[in-house]
């Protein structure tokens, strides 16, 4: 069993989930969460790694909720209404951040998301449970993205075992190398490379050029965050990303904006052996 050298960072966000799951375990237990899930025949999962392909670089804008402070723009900020939009302007899928330090945690915005538009819809949060994933079956999530540096190997295999189960995409995301190879012990269908430092904040576009050769072609490969310009665009597309996940601006109006201006760039892909394929190579095909 690998175990990952966690930053303070993740530290901190690994106690507090477990912290939260007891709490929400003794109110529902894992066995009673399930026999809700049997008892449903729930939404059927929308395919993400479809939505993904193509020659074209894929766009997958993220949604988030306004600090609370910040009356106008949480009062402008309706998911039901931005997904649409989103969707409206050429985005592929739509990641819902469903758990961060300036609002809390709030799951309710990916179901109301993902009810108003036809989009796969990622549930992006810290999971560090397998009962989170049934928790996001419940939620009528399509894909979680999981933080492979948040668990060990043996929580990572089951939380992406979970996920097949429940037809939910696993999404690992990776930081160096170590979480590569971690990742693709889980066979998956599609990795998230993590440009932005957790403990800074900051992004660096080196970070998917350095890790998306050591995935195997047959794999997806999103580079997350960083992203605003099309010039930076290009650049993870030229690494080898198959897809983009950019935070778009809290005017929705210049997001839909930002979302048509990063469109239309082509996606080369990678290899089997990971390497990113050239034009010529690419036109052959």
């Amino acid at each position: 069993m690998r175990l990952h050298a966690m930053t303070p960072f993740l530290q901190s966000v690994a106690a507090r989930k477990r912290a939260e799951i007891t709490a929400e375990m003794e109110e529902l237990p894992q066995h009673l969460l399930l026999q809700r899930l049997l008892a449903s025949d729930g939404m059927p999962r929308r395919n993400l790694r479809a939505a993904l392909g193509g020659r074209e670089l894929r766009l997958i804008a993220e949604l988030r909720r306004p600090p609370r402070n910040d009356v106008e723009a949480r009062l402008m900020s309706d998911p039901r209404y931005i997904a649409q939009e989103f969707a409206g302007a050429g985005a592929a899928a739509l990641s819902v951040v469903t758990d961060d330090p300036r609002v809390g945690t709030e799951p309710h915005l990916l179901r109301r998301a993902r009810r108003y538009m036809a989009l796969p819809v990622i549930q992006w949060d810290w999971f560090v449970d397998e009962y989170q994933i049934y928790q996001a079956w419940d939620n009528d999530a399509d894909a979680v993205a999981l933080v492979v540096g948040l668990v060990d190997d043996d929580t990572l295999q089951q939380m992406m075992r979970a996920a097949r189960k429940l037809r939910v995409t696993g999404i690992p995301v990776v930081r160096d190398q170590f979480e590569v190879d971690s990742a693709l012990a889980t066979e998956p269908e599609i990795i998230a490379i993590s440009n932005r430092d957790y403990e800074s904040g900051e992004a660096d576009l080196e970070v998917t050029e350095r890790l998306a050769p050591l995935i195997p072609g047959g794999v997806l490969v999103v580079s997350a965050r960083g992203i605003a310009t099309r010039a930076e665009a290009d650049r993870v597309a030229a690494a080898g990303a198959d897809a983009a996940l950019f935070e778009p601006p809290t005017d929705y109006e210049l997001a839909k904006d930002a979302i048509r201006d990063l469109r239309g760039i082509v996606a080369p892909g990678r290899r089997d052996d990971g390497a990113p394929r050239p034009p010529e190579e690419l036109e052959e095909s």
